[in-house]
């Protein structure tokens, strides 16, 4: 594993960081919050006074982040141990909800040659996600059946709708897609929508308690998919996020409930723009492993040039080689790309794909999509599938042609 130096194990970390936050809430709040951070641990580790965040109001002329070169003077090991409690002190300051995907989603944004290197240090993020989950389910006490789940989660979608846009279209709109998604997902076939328009005394949603006999995630799964499809039907039709009414209508608690039955509304709002990045970010991650990092930028910026002339959205996407080891920021995807059809970015992103595998020859392919799958995490797995992306079909046609 190559040796990091102290200024640069840190500037990776807090950078991660500052784009994790930026992307929840907003580059100027994360400075914030990090800066303050920094600041709480300088009385323990004095050597973070080295360690400079500015304003988003000095962006265009200078760094956010900036490290004086004098912290190179500091045991590696204690630079290990400040890392280490600045990431458990921001996890917890996030609260339940958020610092239980944070941990996560900075491993996401970092190269995993240097995840490795890290871990020397005593920085675990593998761990430090798993203690943090620990910690809130010993102080987890929301108990409740599937059949509760189902009733008070579509009750609540039920609810916004009838507000935004009014019963006769929540009664439709609900109906319509819990009808059409129980051949696929069976465990909706245990819940009736009642036409309370017509029918008094009676609650909107009921569910049949045989329901929690069937296992809990298949649940989640179910409730995932009719959020998602509601969701990208109710922006296109009428321009507002049902997620973000679901989560400021939900507690932390249940929020955390419905996360251990894999229920993620912030994969559904994953931006494209986002998913873009984090794909281009773990081929040329992959394909460094047996090459160089500049032969595998070179091979993606390629890719994406081949086929530019099909997709022309492409054509603004690239990877800015001379700067890559500073993460996400060095890959260019333009914010147009949020706008593009999900189908249009699906079949695209299929062929730079297909293009990478058939190239890499019959040995250099045969586990490509495994690490690929293992790069991007379940979250980044779920939502390029909903895009149309079809990784399995990969792995057919590779082992078709080999």
């Amino acid at each position: 594993m190559p040796q990091l130096e102290n200024k640069e194990i840190l500037e990776r970390i807090l950078r991660a960081t500052i784009g994790v936050i930026s992307r929840r809430t907003s580059e100027a709040y994360a400075n914030v919050i990090i800066g303050n951070a920094v600041r709480k641990l300088e009385n323990k580790y004095p050597f973070l006074k080295y360690v400079h965040i500015k304003g988003t109001q000095y962006t265009e002329i200078f760094e956010i982040l900036t490290i004086d070169e004098e912290i190179e003077n500091t045991d590696i090991k204690k630079i290990g141990e400040s890392t280490k409690e600045f990431l458990e002190s921001i996890s917890r300051s996030m609260g339940k909800n958020a610092g239980y995907y944070f941990i996560k989603e900075i491993k996401e944004d970092l190269p995993y040659s240097y995840e490795q290197t890290i871990k020397n240090l005593g920085i675990d993020l593998d761990f430090l996600q798993l203690e943090f989950i620990t910690e809130i389910k010993d102080t987890y006490k929301f108990l409740i059946e599937n059949h509760d789940i189902l009733k008070n989660t579509f009750k609540t979608i039920f609810e916004i709708l009838d507000k935004n846009l009014g019963r006769d279209t929540a009664f439709k709109l609900l109906n319509e897609f819990v009808s059409r998604l129980n051949i696929e997902y069976p465990v909706l076939k245990y819940i009736k929508i009642n036409d309370i328009r017509y029918i008094q005394n009676i609650d909107v949603i009921t569910v049949n308690q045989e329901v929690d006999k069937v296992q809990p995630k298949k649940v989640g799964a179910a409730i995932q998919k009719c959020v998602q499809e509601l969701n990208y039907y109710i922006i296109e039709k009428n321009n507002f996020s049902l997620i973000d009414k679901l989560k400021n209508s939900f507690n932390a608690d249940y929020l955390f409930k419905l996360g251990e039955i894999d229920v993620n509304f912030d994969i559904i709002q994953l931006k494209q723009t986002l998913v873009v990045k984090h794909i281009l970010k773990a081929l040329v991650d992959i394909l460094s492993d047996s090459s160089s990092e500049s032969y595998a930028i070179l091979m993606v910026n390629n890719v994406l040039r081949n086929y530019e002339e099909k997709f022309n959205f492409l054509k603004n996407i690239k990877i800015a080689g001379i700067r890559y080891s500073k993460g996400l920021d060095q890959i260019v995807v333009p914010s147009e790309i949020d706008k593009i059809r999900r189908s249009d970015l699906g079949r695209s992103i299929q062929k730079i794909l297909e293009a990478i595998v058939e190239s890499l020859g019959e040995e250099g392919s045969k586990y490509f999509i495994g690490k690929l799958k293992e790069r991007l995490g379940k979250a980044y797995l779920l939502r390029i599938e909903e895009i149309g992306v079809n990784l399995h079909m990969i792995e057919l046609k590779q082992n078709l042609m080999w």
